[in-house]
């Protein structure tokens, strides 16, 4: 027959597991890393679901950012309910106002609950407890089954030993999303930088080099004659010091100025050169939107 004391021990040895488990992530970037350490409490707890709930202020809700890989996780989403605007209330906006943890094992007879939680994933007892990085707080952290009465006293504590060490899971991933936009933006400047070497003729006869064409046939596509061709590859060449026509196609390739893939019905316009050259050069919204956003 099995005591109250060693039910504890297998319960603090499935907590310390879950710890090691946590501690050796390799996923960096903030979803996958916070959908897998969902997953990892949640199979910890015993739970239906678990979300990382990350404040946007830009929409005034918590928005999961990471959930647990399972079928009521998945059912979240399809009802939309992984974005919680804090104006529609509920347990999870109550405890990332006031900083409190909170937890219920019925959840269907609270009357602050939201009903969708209640009536559309029929979750019962729920943990939510607020989630604070660098002091400041980003969200909620909340664990939830559909049976009632389902989580006690030491769940709670474990929970909160959690919370620091999820904490540190999505300090991480802002972090590294905040360099890589820094790093995306540094090099889209440097790209910016070197196509201003040239004039737009200039990069127009580059994407013509990358594709291979010669002076005349240049001169043919530009209507020009091919001894301008020649000195505007002559001032291409001295301007990016560069010694070959095919370092300038490898130039002109890389700054998106000419595409390989590029089909052969597409216009050859000026203005196609451009398009290629913004998607090259522009800076990638979803970089800067890591760089202010984890969610991003």
């Amino acid at each position: 027959m099995t005591s109250p004391h060693d039910d504890q021990a297998v319960q603090d040895d499935r907590f310390l597991v879950m710890l090691q488990r946590l501690l050796g992530m390799r996923a960096i970037e903030a979803r996958p890393a916070l959908d897998e350490a969902s997953t990892i409490i949640a199979e910890t707890f015993d739970a239906d679901k678990v979300d990382v709930f990350v404040y946007q202020a830009h929409r005034d809700s918590l928005v999961a950012l990471g959930t647990s890989r399972t079928p009521l996780g998945e059912r979240q989403r399809a009802l939309g309910m992984d974005v919680l605007p804090l104006a529609n209330g509920g347990r999870a906006a109550w405890a990332f106002r006031e900083g409190v943890p909170y937890t219920t094992g019925r959840a269907d007879e609270d009357p602050e609950e939201l009903r969708g939680l209640v009536q559309g994933l029929g979750i019962r007892s729920v943990m939510n407890h607020p989630l604070d990085v660098g002091g400041e707080r980003l969200g909620v952290l909340q664990v939830d089954s559909v049976r009632p009465d389902r989580f006690g006293e030491r769940d709670q504590r474990a929970l909160t030993a959690v919370v620091g060490w999820v904490g540190l899971i999505l300090h991480r991933a802002i972090l590294v999303a905040r360099l890589t936009g820094e790093a995306e933006r540094r090099g889209g400047h440097r790209a910016a930088e070197e196509l201003a070497k040239l004039t737009r003729r200039q990069q127009e006869i580059a994407a013509c080099v990358a594709e291979g064409l010669t002076n005349e046939e240049i001169a043919r596509r530009l209507v020009l004659t091919s001894g301008t061709v020649a000195n505007h590859v002559e001032h291409i060449l001295r301007r990016l010091d560069l010694r070959t026509r095919t370092q300038v196609g490898v130039w002109a390739v890389e700054r998106g100025l000419y595409r390989s893939d590029r089909q052969d019905d597409e216009p050859d316009e000026p203005g196609d050169r451009g398009r290629w050259q913004g998607r090259s050069v522009g800076l990638s919204s979803d970089a800067e939107r890591a760089a202010d956003d984890p969610s991003a």
